[in-house]
C-alpha cells in the first residue's frame, strides 16, 4: 500500500475519489502504467494490440487497460486489465476481461511474462468465482462466431483484487490489494 500511496496520493484515505463513471478505472489504469514505470519498464494505459498472428481476425478491438513493455525487447513484459466487480451477476465482466488477456497475449506472440486480471470491489461486496477466469485462460474460450480460441501456453495468470472504502467524504479510497490464489 506504501507503493500506491506514493504512486497516486489522489487514491488513498487522506483524498479520496468519487465514484461515478470510469472514474475508479481510470485511477487503476493509471496505478498500473505507474507502477510498471517504478519496476523499470515502460507503463502505458489503454493500448491496443495490433491484428497479428493467428488471432488477428478474431475481435475487433482488442485494448488492453495497461501493458509494460521491457526496454530492450520493446514487448510486453505484463498485459493487464483493471474491471470493477459489484456482485455475482457481473462475473461475465470478469471472464470478458479475461478473454481480452488472451486475445492480447495471443496478438502480442505471447511475449508477456504475466497476465494480470486486477477486479476492483467495494469491501461489502464478496469476491468472485477465481476458477472460471483461470479455466478462461489456461484452456481458452469459443467466440460468439464459434472460433476456437486456445489456452495461453505462455505466460503466469495473475489476480488482484483491490479492495475500496468509503472515508469520511464518502469518496473512495484504496484500502488494500489482495493477491488471490489462481
Amino acid at each position: 500500500m506504501t507503493t500506491a500511496q506514493e504512486l497516486l496520493p489522489i487514491w488513498t484515505n487522506n483524498w479520496g475519489f468519487p465514484d461515478f463513471g470510469l472514474s475508479i478505472h481510470s485511477l487503476g489504469t493509471t496505478f498500473l502504467a505507474l507502477l510498471g514505470n517504478r519496476l523499470g519498464y515502460v507503463g502505458v494505459a489503454e493500448v491496443p494490440a495490433f491484428k497479428q498472428g493467428n488471432y488477428a481476425h478474431i475481435g475487433d478491438d482488442v485494448r488492453s487497460d495497461a501493458v509494460w513493455f521491457d526496454k530492450i525487447s520493446h514487448s510486453p513484459f505484463l498485459i493487464a486489465e483493471f474491471e470493477r466487480y459489484s456482485n455475482k451477476n457481473e462475473q461475465w465482466k470478469l471472464e470478458d476481461k479475461a478473454k481480452n488477456l488472451l486475445l492480447a497475449q495471443h496478438r502480442w506472440s505471447e511475449t508477456a511474462e504475466l497476465l494480470l486480471l486486477a477486479y476492483w470491489r467495494k469491501t461489502t461486496v464478496s469476491s468472485p468465482n477465481h476458477t472460471n477466469l483461470l479455466k478462461i485462460i489456461k484452456e481458452g474460450f469459443e467466440t460468439q462466431a464459434k472460433e476456437r480460441v486456445r489456452g495461453a501456453n505462455k505466460g503466469q495468470f495473475v489476480l488482484l483484487e483491490f479492495v475500496m472504502r468509503e472515508n469520511s467524504k464518502n469518496l473512495l479510497y484504496l484500502s488494500d490489494i489482495i493477491l488471490r490464489e489462481n
